[in-house]
Formats: C-alpha cells, structure tokens, sequence
C-alpha cells in the first residue's frame, strides 16, 4: 500500500490504472477471454465508441449503390458546401450539433475520428448522422441543373460503427 504522504498512481481511462487497461487490450484479442473481460471490453467499446478493423480501409467506392457519382460543383454559399470535399454538399447529412456535410465524406471521416470536421465546432458525434432532408431540397431548388445530373444513390450506412456515449468528453 502507498505511504500517506505518496501520491496515488495514475490512472489511465474511466479510473483505470494503465496495466488494467493494457490487460484489456490484450484481451480484446484473445477469444479465451472470460466473460467479465468481454463485458468490461464492451462497456469500454460502448463509453468510448468502436469501429470494425476492417481488411482493407473503406472507401467512396464501398459507399455508393453503384457507379454514378456526384457531378463536382463549387458554390460561394458556405452552408451548401461541404468543408471537407470543398463542394456542394452531396446527399446532406446533420448531427445535433447542427452541422452537414456529404454522407460519403462524413462516413469515411467518422473511420479515423468522432469530432464534428468543423473547426469551430468539435463536438462529439454521438448518434450516427441523420439525413438532411430540408438542405437536400434547397440545393435540389438552387442547383436544379446539378441535382438532374446526380443520379448517385448512397447506402446511408453506419454499418461497422458504435458511437461514443455520452459520458465521453473529447
């Protein structure tokens, strides 16, 4: 046991010293795990967020239905363009902080990090991203020319993600 006067050890995520937490790392693969090790993974997958580890990384091309793709538009109206392609946003999506980008950038965004891309912003993206039904419309209504040309389809697909809950700070 530590003196009085030693200060405690420090602890690593949700109060966890950093050998707890290398101990389930290394369990994560391990099938022989026990089950209070696997429950304590899953809380863990669950508070923090979790994606697949996939074979190959996702791409654009894993996200559409087929071959058609977006036809490439800029604009000068900042809430029609999406700020990670830098063009008109192609099937919107929103968060509850409020923002949209494109369902694919957002989609492959969300692989690598769960913060909101605007740079202002960064808030934790806790819910998968719902379709942004009114934007689509007033981009279909300001780019009719564009939007008779995009005959791309999305899968809106948040397969492989587990979002963070709400418990996690950034």
């Amino acid at each position: 046991m530590a003196e009085p006067s030693q200060k405690a050890p420090v602890r690593a995520s949700a109060g966890r010293s950093p050998a707890q937490c290398e101990r389930i790392r290394r369990a994560i693969g391990n099938s022989s795990a026990s089950a209070s090790t696997r429950r304590e993974i899953e809380r863990e997958r669950q508070r923090r967020g979790f994606r697949v580890v996939r074979d190959t990384p996702l791409t654009e091309a894993d996200l559409y239905l087929d071959s058609a793709r977006p036809p490439t538009l800029t604009t000068d109206r900042k809430h029609q363009t999406c700020s990670i392609c830098l063009r008109v946003k192609s099937h919107p999506v929103a968060y509850l902080c409020g923002h949209s980008h494109c369902y694919v950038c957002i989609r492959l965004r969300l692989e690598e990090n769960w913060t909101c891309p605007v740079s202002s912003c960064r808030q934790l993206i806790r819910r998968a991203p719902h379709r942004h039904h009114p934007e689509e419309e007033g981009i279909e209504l300001d780019f009719s020319d564009w939007h008779q040309h995009n005959h791309s389809r999305v899968s809106y697909d948040w397969h492989g993600l587990t979002f963070p809950s709400p418990d996690v700070y950034v």
